[in-house]
């Protein structure tokens, strides 16, 4: 596995700037996207399930509603039927009548009262089954049934049965040479002026094909249907389906009222059952789980394949920007190449505000650089060389440094950890100015600091013998200098000043000011003092910076004769005073001004 990894790995490595760019960011992304793809698919799923279950519940209620609403209405109508004195008066004539004549008068005009009654119900036929003292007519026989037939008797007994309560019925009977099953309510019909005597029962019937014009539109694979509480199936709204679906005893045993998921026959369904009033009928509704997904399916499909589009299209431009990055550095990279062979070309084209384009300025700036200092170099010769060579020297400096090691040692071994604290914290300080990243020129304000840093391990190392003051404009202070200038001078005045006073004790002052267009700094001490200008180069000497070095540099960098001046006075002590011009900027090797050079 290991060798595996390694082997991917270095194959990886190989691969181009542009495949690398398009990869990563492809996979970033495309993970990105597949995670919110596959959160929001999900609850794209469920809610979309959640809504056809919503729905089908809907459905099943309002047509729950509408067929017992269409029932009603019946029951309702039958009630004020019976209960009106004109069609009891002429229900009673029409049972005491004898002859076609009389008796169609009399249905005549019952039928049209009842015809006003009923106007815009859904019932198919209205029939009377009257104990009539006398036959009725064959022509009245659509209309009225003799209750000692051998059907008004079974009604009678049903009646009796149900204590002359209305009831719903299922029958099966043909008419206009069509056979179908009606629901049929009954309602017994009571004598108004005596009520211990029935005069009949009266029939309603509706067909079947009327209660399903109740059912709402459903789904292409959910049907309904409509059986009685013995399993008589009245209607359905699809035939077909009901057929394909084929409902069993085990599955309407499992449908509950409230509705939801079921399982019959390995299996699964929504499927719900209600009682349809108080007629005996059950409302069946039956929908197989497969349909709800499936609705969701051309609402996936669509999802995926606009996901599948977005990624292409994610891809082609993560692949155009890998490329229009990566073009630009490979470029870069070409020329870098160039730079082997010594060829010192800069870009041309344009550059940009990205950190391609920070990248190649900054490589045009270092190729113009270099050819600059190449300039500088041919120009300067030998003796700047030498100048670099004693600065060197001095950054270095392994004698102070072993010194200082040799003092921190010290205080060690008296477990003196302030001071060592102290002295560590300067040590670092002076060096980190020192080095400054290797730039040659600082402001005044820097190499103040890094007197200050060497000021301060002196004292350390001198145990409080030297006292430091600092009088300097702030004016000044981001003037530029070249590095290691006032340093040496401190050394000179510490080792070949104070040091050689009896007790050893002295200050040193370094004051800083303008006039005009020059800037002036000192370095005073009240040490031995020194004699002639010879004694003065020799004793300076001792520092390994020379001061005639430090003079060089201030001249090529200031373009100024005689910077350095002294005054001394044997057992008073020495000021050293160098006169510099203005010259302003952050101390990066490149900046100078008209009149100076950068070294």
């Amino acid at each position: 596995m290991k060798r595996i990894l390694s082997g991917g790995k270095y194959r990886f490595s190989n691969l181009s700037l542009t495949v690398k760019m398009f990869l990563l960011f492809s996979c970033a992304c495309l993970a990105a996207m597949g995670a919110a793809f596959f959160l929001f698919y999900r609850q794209l799923s469920s809610s979309a399930q959640t809504n056809q279950e919503y729905l089908a519940r809907q459905r099943f209620e309002q047509t729950q509603a509408m067929l017992e609403e269409k029932l009603e209405r019946v029951e309702s109508i039958t009630r004020m039927a019976i209960g009106n004195e004109n069609l009891n008066f002429y229900l009673k004539q029409l049972m005491e009548s004898s002859g076609f004549a009389g008796q169609y008068v009399q249905v005549q005009s019952a039928w049209e009262w009842i015809k006003n009654i009923y106007y815009g119900t859904d019932y198919d036929s209205i029939l009377f089954y009257l104990d009539g003292r006398y036959p009725f007519a064959d022509g009245i026989s659509g209309y009225v049934r003799n209750w000692n037939s051998e059907e008004g008797q079974q009604i009678n007994a049903i009646m009796v049965q149900n204590g002359f309560r209305p009831f719903w019925q299922i029958t099966k009977m043909e008419k206009n040479g069509e056979s179908g099953n009606y629901m049929v309510f009954v309602r017994p019909v009571t004598d108004l002026a005596d009520f211990s005597r029935n005069l009949g029962s009266m029939h309603v019937y509706i067909h079947a094909d009327k209660l399903a014009e109740s059912f709402l539109n459903t789904p292409q694979e959910e049907v309904y249907y409509i059986k009685s509480k013995e399993g008589r199936l009245l209607t359905v709204s699809d035939r077909k389906l009901y057929e394909k679906i084929s409902p069993d005893a085990e599955l309407e045993g499992a449908c509950l009222p409230e509705g939801g998921k079921v399982r019959a026959n390995s299996k699964e369904y929504y499927a719900r059952v209600c009682d349809i009033g108080d007629s005996g009928l059950l409302l069946y509704a039956v929908m197989p789980s497969d349909t709800v997904r499936g609705s969701f399916r051309d609402t996936g499909i669509f999802t995926v394949v606009l996901f599948a589009l977005v990624c292409a299209a994610l891809l082609l431009a993560i692949w155009l920007i890998s490329r229009s990055v990566s073009a630009r550095i490979l470029h870069l990279s070409g020329t870098v190449q160039k730079v082997q062979n010594g060829k010192l070309e800069t870009l041309d084209e344009e550059a940009g505000q990205d950190e391609v384009g920070e990248l190649i300025r900054n490589y045009n700036y270092m190729i113009r650089r270099i050819r600059k200092l190449l300039e500088e170099q041919y120009q300067l010769g030998q003796e700047k060389k030498g100048a670099e060579l004693m600065a060197l020297q001095s950054q270095i400096n392994p004698h102070f440094l072993y010194n200082t090691l040799d003092m921190i040692n010290w205080m060690a071994s008296r477990n003196e950890t302030d001071n060592i604290r102290d002295t560590v914290l300067s040590l670092a300080r002076y060096y980190k100015l020192i080095l400054n990243k290797g730039r040659d020129i600082i402001t005044i304000g820097l190499e103040i600091e890094l007197c200050e840093a060497y000021i301060a391990i002196q004292q350390k190392r001198y145990r409080g013998k030297i006292l430091f003051e600092l009088d300097v404009e702030e004016g000044i202070r981001d003037y530029l200098i070249p590095k290691i200038t006032l340093q040496p001078l401190i050394e000179n005045a510490i080792v070949h000043g104070i040091m050689e006073k009896s007790g050893g004790r002295g200050s040193i002052l370094i004051s800083g000011w303008e006039e005009d267009d020059e800037i002036f700094l000192s370095v005073t001490d009240d040490g031995v003092g020194m004699g002639t200008g010879q004694e003065i180069e020799r004793t300076h000497k001792g520092s390994k910076y020379g001061i005639s070095n430090i003079e060089t540099r201030l001249k090529l960098f200031y373009n100024m004769e005689k910077c350095i001046t002294y005054e001394s006075t044997q057992g008073i002590g020495t000021c050293v005073s160098i006169r510099i011009g203005k010259i302003k900027g952050t101390g990066n090797p490149e900046e100078s001004a008209e009149g100076g050079r950068l070294q």
